[in-house]
């Protein structure tokens, strides 16, 4: 949790999440204990033999047992509350799993499973694994080390029948030497992979998403979620940040354990603390996800692709109405007159605008500029990212393409402004008029004598306003937002839509158009992503 060992290369967190499905009713977490068992497993190591002590890990296991017996949870044990285990070696550490494992079979299919670990970690740098470290444990491998990896834990707790596994690991990943060969058969088994990929994955460092044994001990509607305290290939500190946030993330109302974990990944990357870490996870999760008080179900369809991604939303293919009516108040010149235009083919885009704490990751990675953001004025993970440039967003774009696997880029006009409407042909989205409760502008001004309120002169969270017909928020006002449009051959201007918490409300209107030269930087210009579906995602959208 201290330092990281010298050696290996970073390994780049690469998953995927299926869509949520209709989610269940919102139920208080103890009520839903009859029909979900609830378990959970806390050890939190620091005395460690062999490595750096840790001072903070046992308060991180009070924290995390006070919020999950909070939310309907017992103990490993099958009866009473949740309890902390303290400094496990080796050999307690696997007698504790097998025993958990024994109680989720006993459950029953419905099962929801949690681990919690807080103490050392160390990344496997010869398949991309990481090892839980028990207080016993020295500075080199052995055969018995693969059952306490990641994947194997994993596997093993999936094998209960348990329906949801989460397991959140609160630890670094120091990089030890490579398993030697005659391991290699046992993390393969241990692993449920083939022993040629275990092979395959050699050099990389970090998150690997786990390989599904064909086993039918597998059911197709089990899922399971792996946290992380920090990113790949690096550091998670003895500071108390992530157990507090993750607590209070456990103990919060509707949302699934894939709503909580990205809020708590968000928050850690803003806290006000000296040090900078950026959770992330691993998942393989089956429908609804559990919810661990209660469930949004509003939410129901979103998804993203990584622990970075923004929330993102399907858009099924049809038909926009694209420009205004030569009769539209405040309508430019630029804009072509209202006419029908189709879009061919269904398309994911942000539900709401690239965060501050999105953004941030980016910047960690070196890969984006750190720019003037106002989340210094409020810390709250869901202020939009601001004084962004078109090349900036390309930026952006260029890094989540990389962290996710998936090729994100900006919204063609069209699009956007078919996902603003939202099948509206009148000015705004809502209609005809608009007003300061609808969306954040200059509330100063009006449009068609609409009332006025105010100027706040500042952005808000990215979710402040109600969401359109596509479920998508502040589509109008907040940040102006880019697409890839241009005015001209050699795009020397390029086009943002939607206005800005600066802008007179005529600026919001669907089917305005500003342009800016890509390389300008504005303290109220921020950016939404598209990515295209693969092919197995257009059914429920087409």
């Amino acid at each position: 949790m201290i330092q990281p060992l010298p050696g290996g290369g970073r390994g780049w967190f690469r998953a995927l999440i299926a869509m949520l499905a209709t989610l269940v009713l919102a139920l208080a977490g103890p009520a839903r204990a009859a029909d979900e068992p609830r378990l959970a497993l806390v050890i939190v190591n620091g005395a460690y033999a062999a490595f750096d002590k840790l001072g903070s890990t046992y308060t991180d296991g009070d924290r995390v047992a006070t919020a999950l017996n909070a939310t309907g949870f017992i103990d490993a044990s099958g009866t009473g509350p949740v309890q902390v285990r303290r400094d496990l070696t080796r050999e307690a550490m696997g007698q504790a799993v097998a025993q958990f494992r024994a109680q989720l079979a006993a459950a029953g299919p419905k099962a929801f499973g949690t681990l919690y670990f807080s103490g050392h970690g160390a990344a496997l740098g010869s398949y991309g694994d990481v090892m839980l470290l028990p207080v016993d444990a020295g500075r080199d491998l052995t055969p018995e080390s693969a059952t306490l990896t990641r994947a194997a834990l994993t596997h093993h707790l999936l094998g209960s029948g348990a329906r949801t596994m989460l397991i959140v690991l609160d630890m670094c990943r120091n990089v030890l030497p490579a398993p030697p060969p005659s391991l290699t058969q046992m993390i393969a088994a241990e692993t449920g992979t083939e022993a040629s990929a275990v092979g395959e994955l050699a050099g990389s460092k970090g998150l690997r998403r786990m390989v599904r044994a064909p086993a039918a001990a597998i059911r197709p509607d089990q899922g399971y979620l792996v946290a992380f305290s920090t990113s790949a290939d690096q550091v998670a500190f003895d500071d108390g940040v992530f157990s507090k946030i993750l607590a209070e993330e456990i103990r919060r109302p509707q949302q699934t354990i894939a709503d909580a974990l990205k809020r708590v990944s968000d928050r850690v990357a803003l806290s006000s603390g000296k040090n900078f870490q950026k959770p992330t996870f691993d998942y393989g999760l089956q429908g609804a996800p559990p919810c661990f008080i209660s469930c949004d179900r509003a939410a129901s369809d979103r998804f993203y692709d990584c622990a970075n991604c923004p929330w993102m939303r399907a858009i099924p293919a049809g038909i926009t109405p694209f420009g205004s009516p030569q009769s539209e108040p405040g309508r430019d010149g630029d804009e072509t007159v209202q006419a029908d235009v189709k879009i061919d083919r269904p398309f994911a885009i942000g539900v709401y605008e690239v965060t501050i704490a999105e953004w941030n990751g980016c910047v960690r990675d070196n890969a984006c500029p750190k720019l003037g953001n106002w989340s210094k004025e409020n810390p709250n993970p869901l202020i939009p990212a601001s004084d962004i440039s078109y090349e900036d967003a390309q930026a952006f774009l260029a890094w989540l393409t990389v962290q996710s696997g998936r090729a994100y880029r900006l919204p063609s006009e069209q699009e956007w402004e078919y996902a603003s409407r939202a099948g509206a042909a009148t000015a705004f989205p809502w209609g005809d008029d608009i007003g300061p409760s609808m969306a954040n502008y200059d509330h100063t001004a009006r449009y068609r004598g609409s009332e006025t309120a105010p100027y706040r002169g500042y952005p808000e969270a990215v979710n402040g306003y109600p969401a359109n017909a596509f479920g998508l928020n502040q589509m109008q006002g907040n940040m102006w937002e880019w697409t890839a449009g241009c005015t001209d051959m050699s795009c020397k201007g390029r086009i943002m839509r939607g206005g800005s918490f600066e802008s007179a409300p005529n600026a919001l209107r669907s089917a305005n158009r500003f342009t800016v030269p890509p390389g300008k930087r504005r303290q109220d210009a921020g950016l939404r992503v598209v990515r295209d579906l693969d092919q197995d995602e257009i059914g429920g959208s087409s």
